[in-house]
C-alpha cells in the first residue's frame, strides 16, 4: 500500500461519471469537508488484498501516526527551542564552546497544526502494481471506519468514479508526507514465558537463572570455559565491541578469499579465486554427502510472485527484509529461502506412502534477506548469501523423529569433517520436551559436552522442535551454522492464526488406510550457510591459534602444495 498524505484547508470532491463497471455507491454529488483536513490518497497493491483487514488496520495506523506527528509538532519545536536557548546560554556564560544555534520558527500559526477530520481517497497513481482483486475497493472504507472507531472523524471517497477535487495544501513542515506500507502478517508469539536449562553430558538438568536486570547468572559446576562463554553469548549478556572488527574480515581480505564491493548493496560480497576454490570444495563435499544420504537434487527460481496466497502467507511475515524485482507490469520477490517454491512444488506431487522419507536437496546459489545495515557483519550476516537447503517429507511425527536422529548424526559428521567445534541448542515446547526428553538426552550424551535447552509453553511458529549447532568466534560471539527443524504446519491446507484461517501449502498423500494425510517436514541447513561456514572456519582457526597452527584442513585449502626451490639454479625447474 502506498499513501500520500496532504494537510489541507477544506476539501471538495465532485462526482463526474462511473469509471468501472462496478463502482461503489456514491449518493452525493459533492463531498465537501470544511476545516483542517488530512487527505490520505491510497493505492492498494497486489499483495495487500491477501488480508484486507490487516492492511486496512496498518493504513489506519499510519494515518493516526501522521495526525499525532502534525498535532504534536509545535510542542516538539518548543521543546527543541528550550534546548537551543539553554545551549546558547551556556556558550554566553563560557561553560561550553561552540557557535550559537538559531531558534526554530513555525511556518504557520500554531493553531493550523490541527486535524479536524480525515478523507481517505482511493488513488491509483502511486503504484504500478495495483491490486486487481475486487476486495481492494473495500480497503478505503475499512480504513475510514477504523479511524472513526478511534474517535477520529473520517470519510472515504467512493471507488470506481471519475472525480475532480479541490484541496489547499497548507504548506507547513509536515503538510505533505508519503508512506510505503508493507503488508505484515504478524505471527502469534509466546516467547515471554520461555525458560532455559542446561543438560550435561551425563543427563543432569541444571536450571538457568537471571537477575532482576535479566542478566544471565553463571551456573556453578560447569567446568568448560568455552561453553560458559557460549551461554553468555546466547543468553544476551556478552556482546562484541562494535568498534572492534571481527577477526575473519581481516583474514578474508588478507588471504584474498572474499571482499566487500563498493559498487553493490552492502551485504553482497565479491569472491576471489581462492575463495571460489573453497566455496566449490564445500559445495561438492556437501552435495556428495547428501546424495550418499539419499537426497534427490532440485533447483527452484530465485524470485517468485506475490499473487500466490500460499507464498504471501509466508513472505508477509518479513516485509522489511524483502528485495523486489520489477518485470513489466509485475513484480517479484527475491527469495530469502527456497522453502516457498520447494513446498509449492511438493504440493503438486502425487505423493505415496512408500516414497517417505522423501529427501530433497537444493544448493541455493543465492538467497536474499535485506538485513538492517547495522546488523551486517562480514561473512557472519549478509544480505545476499548461499544456502545449502535440505528438506525431508516424513509420513508422520514418529518417523520424522527417527529421521531427525539420522540427520542429527549427519550434521555432526559434516561439522567435524569441516573442522568446526560446535555447541548445541534444542528449542521446543514444554509438552514436546516432556514426551521426548529421553531420546533428546541420549543425543546430548553423544556430544560429550553440555547442551542448552530453550522451552516454551506453547508452539509459536511452524516448528515443534528446532535444533541448532552454534560456533564461537574469536571474540566469544556465537552464531548458528547447522539447524534442523521439525515442521508440523507448512504441509497443512490452512492454519488458524489471530482468529483467521491462513492458507498453507496443502502437501498431502493418501495413506494405506485411504485417508488423506499431511506429511511432517524436516528443514535442515547441513553445516549452515556457505558464507557462515567460512566465517566459522576462519574464526575457529583464530580462536585456537594458541593450540595449533591456524589454517584449514588440507582438502579445503585453496593452495595445497607449494614448491620451494633451494637455489636460483632450481628456480626455473621448480
Amino acid at each position: 500500500m502506498k499513501i500520500l498524505l496532504i494537510h489541507t484547508k477544506d476539501v471538495e470532491v465532485h462526482k463526474n461519471k462511473e469509471a468501472t463497471s462496478n463502482p461503489q455507491e456514491f449518493n452525493e454529488k459533492i463531498i465537501k469537508m470544511e476545516g483542517l483536513i488530512l487527505v490520505a490518497f491510497v493505492s492498494v497493491e497486489d499483495q495487500d488484498t491477501y488480508d484486507i483487514e490487516v492492511i486496512s488496520k496498518q493504513g489506519a495506523d499510519v494515518i493516526e501516526k501522521a495526525i499525532m506527528s502534525i498535532t504534536r509538532f509545535p510542542d516538539n519545536i518548543r521543546l527543541k527551542n528550550d534546548e537551543i536557548r539553554e545551549y546558547n546560554a551556556n556558550i554566553e556564560k563560557g561553560k561550553i564552546k561552540g557557535h550559537p544555534r538559531k531558534i526554530k520558527e513555525l511556518i504557520l500559526d500554531q493553531s493550523m497544526y490541527q486535524i479536524d477530520s480525515v478523507l481517505v481517497y482511493p488513488w491509483a497513481h502511486l503504484s504500478k502494481f495495483l491490486s486487481q482483486d475486487s476486495k481492494a475497493m473495500d480497503v478505503c472504507p475499512k480504513m475510514a471506519e477504523l479511524l472513526k472507531e478511534r474517535g477520529i472523524e473520517a470519510k472515504y471517497s467512493p471507488f470506481g468514479w471519475y472525480k475532480s477535487f479541490k484541496i489547499n495544501c497548507l504548506g507547513h513542515e509536515l503538510a505533505e508526507m508519503y508512506r510505503d506500507v508493507k503488508l505484515y502478517i504478524q505471527p502469534d508469539e509466546h516467547v515471554a514465558d520461555r525458560e532455559f536449562k542446561v543438560i550435561t553430558a551425563e543427563g543432569k538438568v541444571l536450571e538457568i537463572e537471571f537477575d532482576k536486570d535479566k542478566n544471565y547468572k553463571q551456573i556453578i559446576g560447569i567446568q568448560d570455559k568455552d561453553f560458559e562463554l557460549f551461554l553468555k553469548s546466547e543468553l544476551g549478556t556478552r556482546r562484541v565491541d562494535k568498534g572492534e572488527e571481527p577477526t575473519h574480515i581481516r583474514v578474508m581480505k588478507e588471504f584474498e578469499l572474499v571482499d566487500f564491493d563498493p559498487n553493490t548493496d552492502p551485504g553482497n560480497l565479491r569472491w576471489y579465486t581462492k575463495g571460489i576454490i573453497m566455496k566449490n570444495l564445500i559445495k561438492q563435499y556437501l552435495e556428495d554427502s547428501l546424495i550418499d544420504f539419499g537426497a534427490i537434487l532440485i533447483e527452484t527460481p530465485i524470485m517468485y510472485t506475490v499473487k500466490n496466497d500460499k507464498l504471501t502467507a509466508q513472505t508477509a511475515r518479513f516485509p522489511a527484509r524483502t528485495y523486489w524485482v520489477e518485470s513489466g507490469k509485475n513484480r517479484f520477490l527475491l527469495r530469502f529461502a527456497g522453502d516457498f517454491l520447494q513446498f509449492d512444488m511438493f504440493s503438486g506431487m502425487n505423493l505415496k506412502p512408500q516414497y517417505f522419507p522423501l529427501r530433497a536437496y537444493e544448493w541455493e546459489q543465492y538467497d536474499f534477506r535485506r538485513e538492517q545495515e547495522g546488523e551486517l557483519t562480514g561473512l557472519r550476516r549478509l544480505r545476499g548469501f548461499v544456502m545449502p537447503d535440505f528438506h525431508t517429507l516424513c509420513k508422520n511425527l514418529d518417523s520424522s523423529i527417527e529421521e531427525f536422529k539420522k540427520q542429527y548424526d549427519l550434521d555432526k559428521t559434516l561439522m567435524e569433517d569441516l573442522g568446526l567445534k560446535s555447541y548445541i541448542i534444542f528449542r521446543t515446547t514444554q509438552n514436546f520436551y516432556k514426551k521426548h526428553k529421553d531420546w533428546i538426552h541420549k543425543l546430548i550424551k553423544t556430544e560429550k559436552q553440555p547442551a542448552l535447552i530453550e522451552l516454551w509453553q506453547d508452539r509459536y511458529y511452524y516448528f515443534v522442535l528446532k535444533f541448532e549447532r552454534a560456533v564461537l568466534s574469536a571474540q566469544d560471539k556465537s552464531a548458528t551454522l547447522a539447524t534442523i527443524q521439525i515442521d508440523v504446519e507448512s504441509s497443512l491446507e490452512y492454519i488458524e492464526q489471530n482468529g483467521k484461517k491462513r492458507q498453507k501449502y496443502d502437501i498431502s498423500f493418501v495413506d494405506t488406510d485411504g485417508i488423506k494425510k499431511h506429511p511432517i517436514i524436516l528443514h535442515n541447513a547441513p553445516a549452515g550457510g556457505l558464507e557462515r561456514i567460512l566465517w566459522g572456519l576462519i574464526e575457529t582457526a583464530e580462536r585456537e591459534k594458541n593450540e595449533r597452527v591456524p589454517g584449514f584442513k588440507t582438502w579445503l585449502s585453496p593452495i595445497q602444495v607449494r614448491i620451494l626451490p633451494v637455489g636460483m639454479e632450481q628456480y626455473k625447474y621448480a
